[in-house]
């Protein structure tokens, strides 16, 4: 009788079957879960685009999924060789700035195999002693450490203590972190490309709006030709430019060895500011070394300081409300001729690295400018008296006469004279005659409107101011102040007494309606200055409507009558004066014209 295999399991058997089912349903349940978890994390990795955000998301997802709350994210920083601590949990703020070398050796290169590993031997000692030791690893409290890599680069590492619960990570959820940190490097690689692009297209924003900036400020210097509005714009758009306050531009003075404000900007007090502007109040200087502005033409680098209060070279803050600075030189062939030195940037903010670059290069441009300008003045300006020269007055009369044509204006001419000029060097020697014209012209420039009149030195003793947009009745008014303001002069030229000084006036304006040339209208101003002499000097005739000089005498309705003595006698000399003076100034204006 032999044996029958039965194909019916014993109930033993398909407990056991059914028990590893259950395990393997189990598996692919947690898989499934694993795998989902997965991809939401890789969603929401994929969809930050910055480090930092994206170093605090991946803490947060594995302090949420392992129960762990020391953790400690490091990312390898391939400029500086260092992996460096970027974000971490559960730890005291002192383990903020450690660090470890990106460098060779088994550390690294179980780093590099990508696969979790603890840090700690069996007994519970750090596996990596010297490395640990000697960067205060151990801080981070660190049990396993998980890498991020990519093929053959480390993009970090995450450094995971113990569970909540004090036992460490569960072996099951190696494989997910794995998965997770495999993730997590792909999204911060990608992050990294995406900040250094998007600092390469700041940067290159930045780069963009300076030369266009450059290129403004350029096209505006170009059209200033005299140094104090060349100066004036200069500093406004660089305040502009770095979105200050206010701010000031130094040059050196004519000795070379000390900085003089020579424009302000932004001043709670406006008028204190024209007056500054416009030399009528001296700022105090600075000598190479001393204070901010002296550094800066000293060293000929740019100086930034975000608080005065911690500036030992700054003793004023108090005073002037200043905050933070930011000085740059002014340069020209390595020689510093000056500085910008701009204060308080708005909003209470430092000045930033982006201001000190966009500064300096609108420096470089306003140095060529100045010495160009510099050059242009020197060559259009008299050496003694600092006004302009009969050159270039003439071509400036040419040409506002051609304007005040073109809009229907008034132009009015002023020549004045000095009395008894000849005597005065006679008497006291030429030193003394060129301390009379120096003085004199100074009393020419300070009556006469900024950036509107022009004041010339037309021959020796003698000088030409247009007065644009004028009527000769407004000029008489003018021409009387100044009058004033000379014969009120006392000019010490080594004798016992101070030397007084008088001044007699011409006035024409310009008939718009006839065909007069410029010449013409210098002969009718140069005839009325006749009148003035012949008169007894000292006083102010302007040429009148009715064809000759008026004395100016002003009536309540604002005209002048006619001397009728000095007329008379004019008229007789009149034809050969004007005749005279109109051939000498065409011959002037035929020899001032190019070639």
């Amino acid at each position: 009788m032999g044996f029958q295999v039965s194909d019916t399991p014993t109930d033993a058997s398909a407990e056991e079957v059914i028990a590893s089912l259950r395990a393997t349903n189990a598996q692919l349940d947690r898989r499934i879960f694993d795998l989902s978890a997965l991809l939401k994390a890789g969603d929401a990795l994929h969809d930050v685009l910055e480090v930092e955000p994206l170093c605090a998301l991946l803490i947060a997802m594995v302090r949420e999924r392992v129960q762990v709350d020391r953790l400690a994210l490091f990312l390898n920083n391939p400029e500086t060789c260092q992996v460096e601590l970027r974000a971490y949990n559960g730890l005291p703020d002192e383990v903020a700035g450690l660090s470890f070398p990106a460098e060779d050796g088994i550390l690294w290169r179980l780093l590099l195999a990508g696969e979790p590993f603890s840090v700690l031997d069996l007994g519970g000692s750090p596996r990596f002693p010297e490395i640990f030791g000697v960067n205060q690893l151990e801080q981070v409290e660190g049990r396993l450490w998980l890498p991020l890599v990519m093929p053959g680069k480390v993009i970090g590492v995450l450094s995971i203590g113990l569970s909540r619960n004090g036992t460490p990570v569960d072996v099951s959820e190696l494989s997910f972190l794995s998965a997770l940190a495999n993730q997590a490097a792909l999204s911060i690689n990608s992050a990294r490309l995406y900040e250094r692009i998007d600092v390469a297209r700041r940067r290159l924003d930045r780069s963009l709006h300076q030369l266009s900036m450059l290129f403004d400020v350029t096209r505006a210097l170009s059209a200033v030709s005299d140094l104090t509005g060349l100066l004036r714009l200069i500093l406004e758009r660089a305040i502009d430019a770095v979105d200050a306050e206010k701010g000031s531009l130094m040059l050196l003075n004519e000795t070379g060895e000390e900085l003089e404000v020579r424009v302000v900007f932004g001043l709670p007090d406006k008028e204190i500011e024209r007056k500054i502007n416009e030399g009528e109040i001296n700022c105090r200087t600075f000598k190479p070394g001393e204070g901010v502005a002296g550094t800066v033409l000293e060293t000929g680098k740019p100086h930034r300081v975000d608080n005065t209060e911690d500036e030992g070279r700054f003793t004023d803050r108090e005073s002037s409300h200043v905050r933070s600075i930011l000085c740059v030189p002014l340069t020209v062939e390595d020689d510093t001729i000056g500085v910008i030195n701009i204060t308080n940037r708005k909003g209470n903010e430092p000045f930033r690295d982006e201001d000190e670059e966009i500064l300096g290069a609108l420096a470089d441009q306003a140095a060529v400018a100045i010495a160009r300008a510099r050059l242009y003045e020197a060559a259009i300006t008299d050496g003694l008296t600092g006004l302009y020269i009969r050159r270039f007055v003439m071509h400036r009369l040419r040409e506002e006469v051609r304007r005040t044509r073109r809009y229907g204006n008034q132009l009015s001419v002023v020549i004045c004279d000095i009395d008894h000029f000849k005597s005065v060097n006679d008497t006291y020697g030429h030193p003394a005659g060129d301390a009379v014209l120096v003085r004199v012209a100074d009393v020419l420039r300070a009556g006469l409107r900024t950036e509107v009149d022009v004041a010339a030195r037309y021959g020796g003793e003698e000088f030409l101011l247009l007065l644009p947009q004028t009527t000769a009745r407004a000029a008489v008014v003018a021409a009387e102040r100044l009058r004033k303001s000379t014969e009120e002069l006392k000019v010490e030229v080594g004798a016992d007494e101070p030397l007084s000084v008088t001044m007699s006036f011409g006035i024409a304006e310009l008939d718009i309606e006839s065909g007069e040339t410029p010449a013409d209208l210098i002969a009718r101003a140069d005839a009325a200055l006749y009148a003035s002499k012949e008169a007894g000097r000292n006083r102010v005739t302007a040429y009148g409507a009715s064809g000759g000089p008026g004395k100016a005498d002003a009536g309540e309705d604002g005209g002048f009558t006619q001397d009728g003595d000095t007329l008379r006698r004019l008229r007789t000399l009149k034809p050969e004066a004007m005749a005279m003076a109109a051939q000498a100034e065409r011959r002037g204006a035929e020899s001032e014209k190019p070639d």
